[in-house]
C-alpha cells in the first residue's frame, strides 16, 4: 500500500519534524511502499500535485530544523463534492493512509473523509497529526508548535522589557501583539517570568474574556502612575468594546483584529497623552526556528512516526496524540484519540491556569508550560 502525506494551516517552527517523522516510520514500514506529499493540503490531491519522498529523506532531514511548511500549507474549505474526488484520487494510486498535519480545520477535514470513506466501504485509513502554535486543540495534552512559540514570546517579553528600562524616561507604554486564535494559551505564555505585580508585562488580556476600551484605558493609566511604564500583551482576536472591530461574530477565524495594537495605541495617546510603541511579531511566532524547543522537536517527531503505525494498525477517524505522564522529569506517551467529538473544537485556557488579579500564570500553569520551554525562564538582569 501507499501514504500520502499533507500539511494545512499556518506553519510552526516544528511542522516539518512530523513530516520528518511520518516518512522515516513509513520507510521502516514493510507494507508501505510509495510515499507522496501533496502540496498545499488537499488541493494537492484533488490537482494531481502529488510528489515523492522515498528519496528525499536527506532534504526533509534539512528542512524538519527550519520553518515554513515544506510541502506547502493550505486554507482550503473542503466541499461535499472533494470527498469523491479526494478518494477517488488516492484509490487511484493505491493509498491506503493519508496522514493530514494541521490544526482544528485539518481535523475537520480527517473527520469528513473518514466518515465519508467508511460508508462508500473504502480501506483508506486518515489520520490527524495535531499542530498550531495556538494549542487549542481537544484529546491532546498540548500540540507541537506550541512550545516553541510559548519559548519565543516569553523571551521577546523579557528583551523588550529591558529595552524599556533603558528608556523609561522617554517610551510610556509598549503593546505586543501576540497570536494565539481565540485562546489565551500563548498570550498567557508571555507572563512566564512574572512573579511581581510590577514585572514585565504588566497587562495581559485574554482572548476568552472582553474588555471595555474604558477598562484597558483605566488598566494603561494605573500601571502607568504605579510603575512609569506599561506592557501591554494585546491579542490579535481580543474583543474590545467601544473600539472599532475587525471581528465578525460569525467567523472570529476569518476576521481577526490584525493591527488591533495599532487601533489601541491611537486611543492611549490621545485619551491618556501617553507615548506608546508597537511591537508585532506576526509570523516570528509561527517561524522563529532559532528559538524552537528541543522538547517540541522530539514530540512532533514521535506524533508523524507513530501516525504511521496507528493507521498500519487500521486505525482512522482520530488523532495521534500527546497524554503527560508527569511533569518533573516531564514525559509524555502518544495515544489515538477519536475525533468524532472534538474535531474543529477550539480548546480555552483554563480559569485554573490564571491569576486574573495579578494577571499571570497561576502555579498549574507554569508546571504545564516549563518542559515544554525546555525549562527556560529568561530574568535579565536589571541594575
Amino acid at each position: 500500500m501507499n501514504v500520502v502525506i499533507a500539511q494545512s494551516g499556518g506553519p510552526t517552527p516544528v511542522i516539518n519534524m512530523s513530516l520528518r517523522g511520518a516518512v522515516e516510520q513509513a520507510i521502516r514500514t514493510d507494507s508501505i511502499r510509495e510515499i507522496y506529499g501533496s502540496r498545499n493540503g488537499v488541493e494537492g490531491i484533488l490537482d494531481n500535485r502529488l510528489i515523492p519522498l522515498n528519496d528525499k529523506l536527506a532534504e526533509l532531514e534539512q528542512a524538519s530544523l527550519q520553518p515554513g511548511a515544506v510541502l506547502g500549507g493550505s486554507r482550503y474549505s473542503l466541499r461535499e463534492e472533494d470527498l469523491q474526488a479526494i478518494v477517488d484520487r488516492l484509490e487511484e494510486r493505491n493509498v491506503r493512509i493519508f496522514c493530514y498535519i494541521g490544526g482544528n480545520g485539518s481535523s475537520r477535514t480527517v473527520m469528513a473523509l473518514h466518515r465519508y470513506a467508511s460508508e462508500a466501504g473504502k480501506d483508506i485509513r486518515f489520520v490527524h497529526i495535531p499542530k498550531t502554535i495556538d494549542n487549542d486543540l481537544y484529546g491532546t495534552d498540548h500540540t507541537p508548535g506550541y512550545g516553541s512559540a510559548a519559548k519565543f514570546v516569553s523571551h521577546i517579553v523579557q528583551w523588550i522589557g529591558m529595552d524599556m528600562v533603558s528608556m523609561k524616561t522617554y517610551d510610556k507604554v509598549e503593546l505586543i501583539e501576540v497570536m494565539g486564535g481565540n485562546s489565551g494559551w500563548l498570550a498567557a505564555a508571555s507572563a512566564l517570568a512574572k512573579q511581581n505585580e510590577e514585572d514585565f508585562p504588566q497587562i495581559v488580556y485574554l482572548p476568552e474574556k472582553e474588555i471595555s476600551l474604558e477598562a484597558l484605558l483605566a488598566d494603561v493609566e494605573k500601571a502607568y502612575q504605579r510603575f512609569g511604564c506599561a506592557m501591554m500583551i494585546v491579542p490579535d482576536h481580543l474583543k474590545i468594546s467601544g473600539l472599532q472591530s475587525d471581528m465578525k461574530p460569525n467567523h472570529p477565524r476569518q476576521g481577526y483584529n490584525g493591527g488591533i495594537s495599532s487601533k489601541m495605541a491611537v486611543e492611549i495617546r490621545s485619551r491618556l497623552g501617553l507615548k506608546t510603541r508597537v511591537t508585532a511579531p506576526g509570523t516570528l511566532y509561527r517561524s522563529m526556528s532559532c528559538l524552537a524547543s528541543e522538547c517540541d522537536l522530539s514530540e512532533a517527531y514521535r506524533l508523524g512516526a507513530e501516525a504511521i503505525k496507528f493507521a498500519e494498525e487500521g486505525r482512522s477517524g482520530g488523532m495521534v496524540a500527546l497524554t503527560r505522564l508527569s511533569d518533573q522529569p516531564y514525559a509524555s506517551r502518544i495515544d489515538w484519540s477519536d475525533l468524532k467529538n472534538i474535531a474543529g473544537q477550539e480548546k480555552p485556557l483554563p480559569d485554573h491556569y490564571w491569576d486574573a488579579v495579578n494577571q499571570m500564570p497561576a502555579e498549574a500553569f507554569r508546571n504545564y508550560l516549563l518542559p515544554l520551554v525546555d525549562g527556560q525562564v529568561l530574568k535579565p538582569i536589571s541594575l
